[in-house]
């Protein structure tokens, strides 16, 4: 073999590294690489992100800007709303501690009040609830102040109470439900009114039974209310389980007549 046609030879040889090289420097570059990335902490879900040529990644985290004004503001007066639930309660169970409705029920308006602060904490909702019987939303402040007036005039009217509490809580739900988006929030607002459905069977049941004094509804329809005295106890099945939330399927009735 001569010297030039070793020349040649060598010459090829770095021609088709060189064009090696190029190609895949080019495609690397220029090409797009698809990645999972994890969402973040706040969120429980993943999402799959389409990377081009930036070597760079970004997540998704849920703010309070993600919201409407509509859900924010439904989450912050939904928080007050179990609180005041809960609040009436432990203060008629302080009244009528021989009718432990009133605590069972507090206990599980107390899994409400939290699974609403978990909305506000994964999205950024600033909310601070007040001491006891103490609200932010005047509306809520005087409706606390009639109810424990109303409950401290006797043990049948402390029931009435609580139904009222119950059936009040429905309709708010129900009127949130409908105006906001996010699915989650839908979820908790969906088990939180299983509860109010729960609890007002309770309070209905214990006042018949007590008093033999069937209830009148002042929010609902009495269509709506017979529905809901008329078919069994809710469960909330695994989805308000894995909330965290207690629907109060399992709250004792008082059978036999008392007095404060």
């Amino acid at each position: 073999m001569n010297k030039l046609t070793v020349s040649i030879l060598v010459v090829i040889i770095i021609v088709a590294i060189a064009g090696g090289a190029y190609y895949y420097y080019s495609n690397t570059k220029a090409g797009t690489v698809t990645a999972t990335t994890s969402v973040s902490a706040l969120s429980t879900t993943t999402t799959t992100a389409s990377l081009t040529g930036t070597g760079t990644s970004t997540t998704t985290q849920t703010t309070a800007s993600e919201l409407t004004s509509v859900e924010i503001e439904a989450i912050k007066y939904m928080a007050e709303e179990e609180k005041l639930a809960y609040d009436v309660y432990t203060k008629l169970a302080q009244m009528y501690p021989n009718v432990p409705v009133f605590a069972n029920i507090a206990k599980s308006e107390q899994t409400h009040v939290n699974a609403v602060l978990s909305l506000a904490k994964k999205y950024h909702v600033n909310i601070t609830l007040g001491k006891p019987g103490v609200f932010n939303n005047t509306h809520i402040q005087e409706l606390y102040n009639k109810l424990i007036s109303m409950g401290s005039k006797g043990l049948e009217d402390a029931l009435k109470v609580g139904a009222l509490v119950e059936e009040t809580d429905i309709k708010d739900l129900q009127d949130w439900i409908a105006k906001v988006q996010h699915s989650d929030i839908k979820q908790v607002f969906e088990c939180l009114m299983m509860g109010s459905r729960n609890h007002l069977r309770a309070f209905t049941s214990t006042l018949e039974k007590m008093f033999g004094v069937e209830y009148t509804p002042q929010v609902i329809s009495i269509e709506e209310y017979k529905q809901i005295i008329n078919s069994p106890m809710e469960t909330g099945g695994t989805e308000c389980s894995a909330l965290r939330i207690d629907v109060g399927a399992n709250v004792t009735v008082t059978t036999t007549h008392g007095k404060k």
